[in-house]
């Protein structure tokens, strides 16, 4: 039966006091102003605990856990009283103590701890008598048993078996000015900004949202006060002299509630607690008669913590960081250790070393993340270049950096990894120029069969490739291939240049809908040609009668699909059964490996009202406007040579990510060959688990018995994030930037990605087979990747957060002729199922025309 004083030498474990109290324990020795009180830890409550867990209510709260059943518990925890030997231990240790009012808080073991926020869940009472102290404890203690900590625990996997608590005792400062800190800024997670709300009374005022608190942003490592928000604080919370509080108007509602000079007295205390506990912090504190109080302090377990490898000191030169992986392949999470290290070598040569991985190149990497430095980007391209290479991207990074000063913080040092970049890249240039030249000038059906040719040669090296040979060389081997499917270029160039002439015959012309019809119906993309089959198999009588995804698994298994559909299955599993969700990530898992993903997509699409149906109607219909047009400019020739070459070519641009797909699905085979036996030798505890080691560990594990895999695992991984929430854009002192998402009258605007204008029910979505999406509705999404093909011929039109022209989803928008806007970060949030929005993706404007609840 333990009391533990706050000036205790002694270091009680979180399970004896809770975090709270620990907390208080650990800053009152250290020195920081904590007003004296005491904790009556978990061990003091022992025999309440124990007439408790032998009740009806507690077996009632066991069997079921509903709010009923909680509120009866609480209500006979509340009403215990001490026993005799309690009353004893607490009298003795509360005669120190100063003071007639005492704020009592509860402390529990689970509380504040990092990951998990009980924030308002446990009760406080201020301004408690001595003689009233027992019966209020025992309020506090019952607080444990409150429905929405039961209910919390159950949401978090926390047991309520155990279910425990201490109690503080605190000496009550009557607060002139009270309020809450944190070390960093929660608004925008920088890490060198202090947050302060501050009110006149005690903090109850700000917590209960009775009063708005005047609010100021303090600049940590400049010193200064870099913002103000001074709100009318009409009322306050006040302490009686008899006990209890009461709330009183205030005489000056519009004065500044903190002096300027108090403001950062408070900054650098709070940032004294971050440094002390080395991580930000949560305050809450209090001004008695000018003397500070820190009242408590907590981890923040809300805030984005970012890699420290990618961090700057404070006061050095920043980094902007833009999440290249959510910019350009449709999805955040982190990849595979192994994954990232393949897929950024490989970027680092195929982009002829301009996108360097080191930590200070120009495209750091850092667990399972990619990131594209724009300052490093700069040096290495030049300012100009550098900004236009990002802002081409994605409508948000052009809002986002028109308001960062990027040129006040340059680069410092070298940009890792680019030194050759100039020398490769001409180098690179000089070997394509001449059959890039042929592909626009020359004949392009010459040029595609020379890709193909080349496809064939790439996959039948690839085959060669197994699990004998030393990991790391067959790794370098496949990379080598990844950069011949540079050949593709005369290809590509022959597409692009024709799109151009295209645009050129009718500039200024109002027929961009048309023109970008031309995009539809392509030849050459593997993305495209995937839906299409996806549909003809969807479409099958065959597949209809088919009840369940393990009907569909038993049958391809035993190729029991009737006529046409056989033959389908096998022209998708010949070509298309290498992709799957993070393809890119050697780690993903493949189609083939679970036949029933086809299953999954085929039973999403809509074979009766689909984008497909009318995509080769489309194309001909604008087709044959735009020749009239070319007609009457005396442009026929010029526009039927170029649309044909268009058609002919610039759909492979989507096919050298395809080669690279299937040379890791080859990888990925390779991997899971080696670490069979890695499994059966107790080594690893998956074969997945190979994913998680980088090539040279691989490689040592083939050449070392001794080698540690579960030590090299655990360490490769100690410094992943997990979170659903990335940001887009961050700079190197955690500040994360969002584009403000431009709204007048209703609407929204964004980028133009797909021309046309439809209305229809929205669906928001956040991964692609979270629910239906049925044909006319406007699908809304983060952003998009190949594995959302199969629903996107549903959409009538598409929303998109993040994304440009040459990202999946705008690509595909494209193709199947769906009016498509990006750009619209925080969309997501706005719009709901079932809502009427029109998608106007000819000048990139969504309007929420009537909310799915009218």
């Amino acid at each position: 039966m333990k009391i533990y004083s706050f000036n205790t030498q002694q270091n009680p474990k979180l399970t004896e006091v809770g975090g709270k109290a620990k907390a208080l324990i650990e800053t009152k020795n250290a020195g920081f102003p904590v007003p004296e009180g005491l904790v009556l830890s978990v061990s003091f409550f022992n025999e309440w605990l124990d007439e408790i867990k032998t009740s009806n209510e507690w077996k009632a709260v066991l069997e079921n856990t509903t709010k009923e059943a909680c509120d009866l518990m609480k209500y006979k925890a509340a009403n215990m009283t001490f026993t005799a030997k309690q009353k004893k231990a607490f009298e003795i240790s509360t005669n120190d103590l100063t003071g007639e009012l005492f704020a009592i808080r509860s402390s529990s073991p689970e509380e504040d701890l990092a990951g998990t926020s009980f924030a308002g869940m446990y009760e406080t009472f201020l301004g408690v008598s001595r003689e009233k102290l027992e019966e209020f404890i025992a309020k506090a203690f019952a607080s444990c048993f409150d429905f929405r900590v039961m209910e919390y625990k159950r949401q978090n996997n926390i047991g309520i078996e155990g279910t425990a608590i201490a109690v503080i005792v605190q000496k009550q400062i009557s607060s002139d000015v009270s309020g809450v800190g944190f070390s960093l800024n929660p608004l925008n997670n920088a890490f060198d900004e202090v947050f302060i709300n501050a009110s006149f009374g005690l903090g109850e005022a700000i917590v209960s949202g009775i009063v708005t608190p005047d609010t100021f942003i303090v600049d940590s490592v400049k010193g200064e006060i870099i913002e103000k928000q001074v709100h009318e604080k009409l009322i306050a919370l006040w302490l009686k002299n008899s006990g209890g509080i009461e709330e009183q108007p205030n005489q000056e509602p519009k004065k500044q509630a903190l002096t300027d000079q108090q403001i950062m007295e408070l900054s650098q205390l709070i940032k004294k607690t971050e440094t002390y506990y080395n991580k930000p912090m949560d305050t809450e504190w209090a001004f008695e008669n000018g003397k500070l109080y820190l009242l408590q302090s907590r981890p923040i377990t809300t805030y984005f913590p970012f890699f420290k490898e990618l961090l700057t000191e404070p006061g050095r030169n920043k980094r902007f960081y833009i999440d290249i992986m959510a910019l350009t392949q449709g999805f955040d999470e982190p990849m595979s250790v192994l994954g990232m290290e393949l897929w950024a070598n490989m970027l680092y040569d195929v982009k002829m070393h301009m996108m360097s991985p080191q930590i200070n190149g120009s495209v750091p990497v850092a667990y399972g993340k990619e990131y594209m430095s724009i300052t490093a980007l700069q040096k290495v391209l030049g300012k100009k270049a550098g900004f236009n290479l990002i802002a081409n991207f994605d409508g948000n990074l052009k809002k986002i950096f028109k308001s960062i000063d990027i040129n006040a913080h340059p680069f410092e040092g070298k940009v890792e990894g680019t030194q050759d970049f100039k020398k490769v890249a001409a180098k690179s240039a000089l070997t394509m120029l001449p059959s890039g030249l042929a592909g626009v000038f020359g004949n392009y059906k010459k040029a595609v069969k020379t890709y193909k040719s080349m496809t064939e040669e790439i996959l039948e090296e690839l085959h060669t490739l197994d699990s004998t040979g030393e990991f790391s060389t067959t790794a370098i081997k496949a990379l080598r291939l990844m950069d011949r499917v540079m050949g593709t270029a005369p290809v590509i160039f022959a597409g692009l240049v024709s799109k151009n002439k295209i645009q050129k015959i009718f500039k200024g012309d109002d027929v961009e809908k048309e023109i970008s019809a031309m995009n539809m119906d392509l030849d050459g993309n593997p993305t495209s040609e995937m839906g299409h089959l996806l549909f003809s198999m969807s479409s099958e009588e065959a597949f209809k009668r088919i009840m369940s995804r393990e009907e569909f698994i038993t049958k391809a298994e035993k190729r029991e699909f009737s006529g046409h559909l056989l033959e389908m299955y096998d022209e998708f599993m010949a070509k298309y059964s290498v992709r799957g969700f993070k393809e890119i990530d050697v780690a993903s898992k493949r189609i083939y490996e679970d036949k029933g993903m086809i299953y999954d997509r085929l039973i999403e699409i809509n074979t009766d009202e689909n984008q497909i149906l009318t995509v080769k109607e489309k194309r001909r219909i604008a087709y044959e406007k735009l020749l009239i047009a070319a007609k009457e400019k005396g442009k026929e020739k010029q526009f039927v040579k170029s649309v044909a070459r268009m058609k002919a070519t610039f759909g492979y641009r989507e096919h050298p990510k395809y080669l690279v797909v299937i040379i890791f699905a080859k990888i990925h085979d390779i991997c899971l060959d080696i670490a069979q036996t890695w499994v059966k030798n107790g080594k690893l505890d998956s074969p997945y688990d190979i994913f998680d080691l980088k090539s040279s560990e691989i490689s040592q594990g083939q050449n070392d018995e001794s080698f540690d895999f579960r030590k090299a695992r655990d360490n490769n991984l100690s410094g992943y994030i997990t979170t659903k929430k990335w940001p887009l854009v961050i700079d190197s002192r955690g500040k994360i930037y969002k584009a403000k998402l431009e709204s007048k009258d209703g609407d929204y605007v964004g980028s133009p990605i797909a021309p046309g204008k439809i209305t229809g029910k929205a669906k928001v979505l956040h991964s692609p087979y979270e629910k239906p999406l049925n044909s006319g509705e406007i699908l809304v999404a983060k952003f998009t990747e190949p594995s959302w093909t199969p629903i996107f011929t549903n959409a009538a039109g598409v929303v998109m957060e993040i994304g440009g022209p040459l990202q999946h989803g705008g690509i595909i928008a494209r193709e199947y002729g769906i009016p498509c806007v990006s750009g619209l970060m925080g969309i997501m949030d706005i719009i709901k199922d079932g809502d009427l929005v029109e998608v106007d993706g000819t000048n990139g404007i969504v309007r929420i025309k009537c909310t799915g609840e009218a």
